[in-house]
């Protein structure tokens, strides 16, 4: 055979190999699970101050209980596939369903660390969709829409058993639809405590720099009164509910809630622009419809800025007044007068972001608990300064 001729089919051969590698080496790599996978967390360093007048030492005096504590968060989130992601999560805490803060000073000791989010979440529609159908199961993020401060629901509970949440934005309109069937309490020879709830609002964008967002909620709660009260102290502790002898209702404790809960929320809230900030004016009224008396609870607040870009800064102040029998007292804010209802405070913050994932903040709390009874109210203070990071 001609040598010129061997030759010219050698390198037709190697420009093809070469040319069929640089291909595959331009190709996108396939997708592995790492991809698919998302993950988070956030640490929170706290030192906080009480001073609350209920309480007093040996020698029967008043005294301000200095601690530090910590919060830690880590969380991951998979993408199984276009409508369908599931999530987990685990934070330091106890079984209390409202924080995740761990005191320091015991000795050294290891701190707990427990499941906080277990959940599914199925999209009807997809995520390019000018509306949104959710189905979520499991121990979840609040499906329901709530205020920077709000009257039902801490900002560290996550509730347990199925919801759906739907929105459709029409125009400068978007519309929301939430509702839970929720188990708070399961009970082997009784009824359970469920807690049945649905929600719905708008939001209305009229120039980029103006939006309205109002709406209702509905919670009703079913299985309560004549009940033990559930605390996951074991302290029998209402959280400032009324309550009845639990033995003569056939519980095994003496305190049982004395009423059922039905309370229906009212919100707005209203944010634009001034002073080249953003500023926030928001407000909740909330009456329990199944209590004759001590059934409301109010709430209004206004914040400045916004601490989340480098080197920004945000201000709030908010008031809220929970009377005895409002709501559930075992899941609303744990850090205002002590937690629970019965009672009514001033709420004031401020936040920096020092860096792109690292911010200082500092609450000030003043308020009153046992509004209920003048022979029993106190007056209840609280100072909070936090460090946080997110990764």
């Amino acid at each position: 055979m001609n040598p010129w001729k061997i030759l010219m089919a050698g390198a037709l051969a190697a420009a093809s190999m070469a040319g069929s590698g640089l291909a595959q080496s331009n190709a996108p790599a396939p997708k592995t699970w790492a991809d698919k996978l998302t993950l988070k967390g956030d640490l929170r360093y706290r030192y906080e101050a009480i001073r609350d007048d209920a309480k007093k030492d040996a020698d029967g005096d008043v005294y301000t209980r200095e601690r530090n504590r910590i919060r830690a968060r880590l969380g991951a989130e998979a993408k199984i596939e276009d409508h369908l992601k599931a999530g987990l999560e685990l934070s330091t805490g106890q079984a209390d369903p409202i924080s995740g803060n761990q005191s320091l000073g015991d000795g050294f000791g290891k701190k707990e660390m427990r499941l906080n989010l277990a959940y599914a979440d199925y999209s009807f529609f997809g995520d390019a969709q000018p509306y949104e159908l959710h189905a979520v199961a499991g121990k979840m993020k609040n499906p329901f829409l709530t205020m920077t401060d709000d009257l039902t629901w801490d900002a560290d509970a996550t509730p347990e058993g199925v919801a759906a949440k739907g929105q459709v934005s029409c125009g400068m309109a978007t519309l929301f639809a939430n509702g839970g069937y929720l188990w708070v309490q399961e009970r082997a020879a009784d009824d359970d405590l469920m807690l049945v709830a649905g929600q719905v609002a708008a939001k209305f964008q009229f120039v980029p720099e103006i939006a309205l967002t109002a709406g209702a909620a509905a919670y009703a709660f079913q299985n309560v009164q004549g009940y033990d009260v559930l605390d996951w102290e074991n302290k029998n502790n209402a959280y400032g509910n009324s309550t009845i002898d639990g033995t003569v209702a056939g519980g095994a404790t003496n305190k049982a809630w004395g009423m059922e809960f039905l309370p229906v929320v009212y919100f707005a809230q209203l944010d634009f622009w001034a002073f080249g900030k953003p500023i926030a004016v928001f407000a909740q009224e909330l009456s329990n419809s199944d209590a004759d008396d001590l059934d409301r609870g109010h709430l209004v607040g206004v914040s400045l800025g916004k601490a989340k870009n480098l080197r920004t800064w945000e201000v709030g102040y908010s008031y809220a007044e929970l009377e005895k029998d409002a709501t559930l007292g075992m899941l609303t804010d744990s850090d205002r007068w002590g937690g629970g209802t019965d009672g009514k405070g001033h709420r004031v913050y401020a936040k920096y972001q020092l860096q792109k994932n690292l911010q200082l903040a500092a609450t000030y709390l003043a308020g009153e608990k046992c509004i209920s009874d003048a022979a029993k109210k106190t007056d209840y203070d609280r100072l909070q300064l936090d460090v946080s990071v997110n990764f």
